[in-house]
């Protein structure tokens, strides 16, 4: 909490909250990919609509993954970036 109020940026407060974000996006993702189960599931129910509706559902596992890969790079980005500030700290602290 003593790190939202540093007025100088010492402490950085987003590499800290990256793993809180990738699990609530990994729970976004997997509630999308339900919601497509359902679509599937009523696409199924209407009249000459099994087929579509199993394609549908047999999407839903891709999606999820694709979803889950571009989130994760999202963040990967996200923490190597700040990494490299860290880092370039460290050297400037040994100049």
């Amino acid at each position: 909490m003593g790190a939202l109020f540093d007025f100088n940026f010492n402490h950085l407060v987003t590499p800290k909250l990256i793993k809180a974000f990738y699990v609530l996006s990994l729970l976004l993702i997997s509630l999308s990919a339900l919601m497509v189960v359902a679509i599937g599931l009523w696409i199924m129910q209407l009249r000459n609509g099994w087929l579509l509706g199993l394609i549908v559902i047999g999407s839903s596992p891709v999606i999820w993954v694709f979803e889950a890969i571009l989130a994760r790079i999202f963040m990967e980005a996200v923490v190597v970036r700040f990494k490299g500030v860290e880092h370039l700290r460290v050297i400037k602290d040994k100049i």
